[in-house]
């Protein structure tokens, strides 16, 4: 009888362990991905997915949007970038598109926080700025940063009481390198 209860402990046990070990497994399989014609190599957690879409940024200005994106550990990433239009500054259009990424999310001035931030290489004029946006429905991290004419936005986004957030957001935002 000894001998089946040690069996049984054993057989927990190890059970037990399997548990905790595959629990404790980070789900963010970080791997390379690169972004317009290789000029960004970032680390995104899961294969990413693309797609394109037009972008209204004026009243007689639209422009194309490329998106790389992936889902992880219930929180999105995306990369997206677009092309300063012929007669807009870069400031101009990275403000449109500021203004209306926040007012997809409902955000308002209160749930907004901006802070400068570093990335080697990136256009100092407009400088990087680092978004975080903490509301009711949702949580984002956003970087926004200029590459010659190119504007782009790095995001992670989730739930507002998504815990893993703001680590996951800082280890894909420090991994973005400009070539």
């Amino acid at each position: 009888m000894m001998q089946k209860i040690d069996r049984v402990f054993k057989v927990c046990s190890v059970l037990g362990l399997a548990l905790l070990i595959v629990a404790c497994t980070n789900a963010l399989n970080w791997r390379k991905a690169t972004v317009n014609n290789e000029r960004v190599q970032l680390l995104m957690p899961c294969k990413p997915d693309q797609a394109s879409r037009e972008m209204q940024i004026g009243p007689d200005v639209k422009v194309s949007l490329t998106l790389k994106g992936c889902e992880a550990s219930g929180m999105h990433f995306t990369m997206a970038h677009m092309q300063v239009p012929q007669g807009m500054t870069s400031t101009d259009v990275l403000t449109k598109w500021q203004k209306a990424s926040l007012a997809s999310m409902q955000a308002g001035p209160q749930d907004v926080v901006t802070m400068n931030w570093s990335l080697k290489g990136a256009q100092q004029a407009p400088p990087p700025e680092r978004v975080r946006v903490q509301n009711g429905q949702y949580q984002v991290q956003m970087v926004w940063f200029v590459l010659a004419d190119q504007i782009y936005q790095a995001a992670v986004y989730g739930h507002s009481k998504e815990k893993q957030l703001p680590d996951a957001a800082e280890t894909y935002f420090t991994g973005i390198e400009l070539l």
